[in-house]
């Protein structure tokens, strides 16, 4: 079986803290974990950034139709590429954090154009979300839609999920 990993970012429809993320954070906690596909969701006023990791087929499956989602525009595919089957995100059918985009340089013009981004800079934002992901593990986040330190994923889908 072929692993892959994919990054890619996109426009969010909706303004920054609405339930939307909420719903994409319960959707992806709720289907991806069946499907072999870890990851990381990184979010900021204008923009997602999102790592995935899993089998070919069904991490390429999920990207399409998240092109399909109405909660963001413009997908902007940055990486993807074969991967060991050894997930960087062990332990995350999804994880959620907020960033604020200058710290990875992914900060928009004033006419909102997104930065081009080298090769080497997808890269570093991609061990961005690897070590986030293990960071907030550890030590969790001040985000209430993140995870809790060792909070099972069972737990953070229920905490998630009653705070509608």
């Amino acid at each position: 079986m072929e692993f892959v990993h994919l990054l890619y970012r996109s426009v969010p429809t909706f303004a920054d803290f609405d339930d939307s993320d909420r719903d994409i954070l319960r959707a992806a906690l709720l289907n991806n974990a069946a499907q072999g596909i870890t990851g990381y969701l990184w979010r900021t006023g204008d923009q997602f950034v999102q790592a995935l990791h899993g089998p070919a087929d069904a991490v390429d499956a999920l990207y399409q139709r998240l092109g399909k989602d109405s909660r963001h525009a413009d997908m902007d595919l940055l990486l993807r590429a074969p991967a060991p089957s050894d997930s960087p995100f062990e332990g995350w059918s999804m994880g959620y954090d907020h960033f604020i985009d200058s710290e990875l340089g992914l900060e928009c013009d004033l006419d909102g154009t997104r930065p081009t981004l080298s090769p080497d800079r997808v890269q570093g934002v991609w061990a961005g979300l690897v070590r986030a992901a293990h960071s907030a593990m550890q030590f969790g986040s001040i985000q209430p839609l993140a995870r809790a330190p060792r909070e099972s994923e069972g737990d953070y889908l229920a905490r998630i999920s009653a705070a509608q």
